[in-house]
């Protein structure tokens, strides 16, 4: 293959190259059947340019813009596989082309892989060169800067979906320092500041972009969100004028409506207020139905007040990785974004669920927790797509699955790394088109649904091993928060302790009244395999077997009290002697159960369990239920 220099750069290439990969020259001319493809895209005609790039790419298969072009056109006709089929040619022949990079991001974007879209945008700025005009001419850019800066702008928005956003506000920052007139990056900054609560920076960063911005909806936007920015800052009079700004210009504007209902509720409505009231009656010609929006959006602000427990995670502790995983499921709560939590039994998961939900926009909706591993693949699937009337043997009626009782809510799907191939394929549909088919079922059932998925498994082992698809964990891999065990939450344990007996005080007699000082360093001085949950089985058990005031070291289980120091307690690992835990486990299920007379249902609720799982451990333990 003849080979020659760049006449511009110097560059060592191939003769079969059009561009320069590096300087961007020209260096061949181009055919007629390239000339009439450019031609065609240029026009939007795609499919007849992409017909005619194809049969370049088959004339010359060792060019990399030949390849490439036939991915754009594919691209602009939505066809991403096939795009991403010329655009891999591509690369394999020249790996720096990069709007080739830039748009495999898009597509991973459109799909929901975000690790795939981020490593792709950096990608581009990792191969950014000087160009010259006509380097992309079947891309999205003609300049070295609009394509650096569209790429940072890409990742600022993949870090924010994945609750990063420090990460996020450096790559927005790094376009506002370089092109202070750019409105996105402004408008992207602002956002980000607003998240992390440094509002005087926020209203800074919206008012300069306001002035650049020409009136429109986007103004009209981006004032309402300068509003908000005075409103958490606490001067209510400056967010009053920027709501009522908005809706001057725009008498339905729903969120300028939506957020001065909050002002006007929570200020009581009184004084200043109601004068507010009056002069959109005399200003307007649309007051009637601006405080009829008004109104309704005050019943909303009043119920959310009420209903929302907006802190409440019942995750106890103020260790530093506590803080951290409160700090991630806050700003997790604050997107859509799919989550996968992480971590060994015991660490609360499912808490860290029902945390995000709690403090997310669908806190008012359903939160439907399922154990996928109680159930067999095909109960699961009933469980999770529902089923029609005879689909199966002692299917008499039709029935609602999980996702679907959990249209605009959210669904917790723990143990995901259990459920079986065929499954997963099914769950990879609902998470890339939020529908599916009930089981014997042949209609589309589309839900709003919010996902969040846990396992203690490690998924990359399960994929490297064959049992857990790879295009699934990139779906679930989008917001990842791994759960501390309780071994590395130093200073919590008194804190658990003693939130775990006052809640037995509440729900049982007992003179209990604290810890002693001996009891709980032998309790810190063990590995707690078991984490949380094992501590909290652990105090049930010391208030239901004895009678005392105060927790001693005799009170205490034998694996506790002959256990080794702790990891990081000055003494060896805590190894405890094998089958205790699950005897221990046995012990207080069997007398929950024989409490609850049996009756499963309120069994599971006192132990924090499902009742799948419960009837899952009932049978691994073979516990009699006469």
């Amino acid at each position: 293959m003849a080979a020659f220099t760049c006449r511009e750069c110097g560059h060592s290439l191939e003769s079969e190259f059009r561009f320069c990969p590096i300087c961007g020259a020209v260096h061949e001319p181009l055919d007629k059947l390239t000339e009439e493809g450019i031609a065609a895209f240029e026009e939007g005609e795609y499919e007849k340019a992409l017909r005619l790039f194809k049969s370049v790419a088959q004339k010359q298969p060792f060019s990399a813009f030949g390849h490439r072009d036939v991915g754009h056109a594919a691209f602009h006709l939505q066809d991403f596989n096939a795009a991403l089929e010329y655009y891999e040619k591509a690369l394999k022949i020249h790996a720096n082309l990069l709007d080739v990079h830039f748009n495999i991001g898009l597509i991973h974007m459109k799909r929901g892989h975000v690790s795939d879209a981020m490593f792709s945008f950096m990608e581009a700025l990792h191969f950014i060169h000087p160009l010259t005009p006509g380097s992309y001419y079947l891309g999205l850019f003609h300049s070295q800067e609009s394509l650096v800066f569209q790429c940072r702008l890409n990742l600022g928005m993949l870090f924010r979906q994945r609750g990063e956003l420090e990460k996020a506000l450096e790559q927005y920052q790094i376009v506002a320092d370089s092109n202070s007139r750019n409105v996105p990056a402004l408008g992207s900054l602002g956002d980000c500041l607003m998240a992390l609560e440094r509002y005087d920076e926020a209203i800074k960063v919206y008012k300069k972009a306001l002035k650049m911005l020409p009136d429109g909806n986007e103004k009209l936007n981006l004032q309402n969100d300068l509003g908000i920015a005075y409103f958490k800052k606490g001067e209510l009079e400056k967010a009053v004028a920027e709501f009522k700004a908005v809706l001057k210009k725009d008498p339905d504007h729903v969120n300028a409506i939506y957020n001065l209902g909050q002002v006007y509720y929570h200020e009581g409505l009184t004084g200043r207020m109601k004068e507010d009231y009056e002069e959109f009656v005399k200003s307007s010609k649309n007051a009637a139905s601006i405080l009829f929006a008004l109104s309704k959006s005050m019943v909303s602000a009043a119920s959310a007040g009420k209903d929302r427990p907006v802190e409440e995670t019942n995750l106890i502790g103020e260790s530093p990785p506590l803080r951290r995983i409160l700090d991630l499921l806050k700003r997790a709560a604050a997107s859509d974004a799919t989550v996968l939590i992480l971590g060994e039994n015991g660490t609360g998961k499912e808490l860290a669920a029902r945390a995000i939900h709690q403090q997310s926009s669908r806190h008012d909706k359903p939160f439907v927790a399922l154990a996928c591993s109680a159930l067999s693949e095909s109960l699961l699937e009933s469980e999770l797509f529902g089923h029609e009337k005879g689909s199966f043997t002692g299917a008499v009626g039709q029935k609602i699955g999980k996702f679907e009782a959990a249209d605009q809510g959210t669904v917790f799907l723990d143990e995901i790394g259990e459920i079986s191939l065929s499954t997963q394929v099914k769950l990879l549909r609902v998470l890339q088109e939020r529908e599916f088919e009930r089981v014997g079922g042949t209609q589309a059932v589309r839900v709003d649904i919010r996902v969040i998925a846990a396992t203690n498994r490690d998924l990359k082992k399960a994929i490297q091993e064959g049992r857990f698809r790879e295009d699934l964990f990139y779906r679930l891999n989008v917001i990842v928060i791994e759960m501390p065990p309780l071994r590395e939450r130093e200073g919590d344990l008194p804190l658990l302790v003693k939130y775990f007996l006052e809640n037995l005080k509440a729900s049982r007699p007992t003179r209990f009244e604290g810890i002693s000082s001996e009891a709980l360093a032998v309790m810190q001085r063990y590995r707690w395999p078991g984490n949380v949950r094992e501590l909290e089985n652990v105090m049930e058990r010391i208030v239901t077997l004895n009678d005392d005031i105060i927790i001693k070291p005799e009170h205490l289980p034998e694996e506790i009290t002959g256990a080794t120091p702790a990891a990081g307690s000055g003494g060896s690992l805590s190894i405890p002697p094998a089958g205790v835990l699950e005897s221990v486990e046995k012990d207080m299920i069997l007398r929950v159960l024989k409490e609850s007379h049996f009756n499963k249902k309120q069994a599971a609720t006192r132990l924090g369990i499902s009742r799948p799982t419960l009837y899952q451990k009932i049978k691994k333990y073979r516990i009699s239920l006469r």
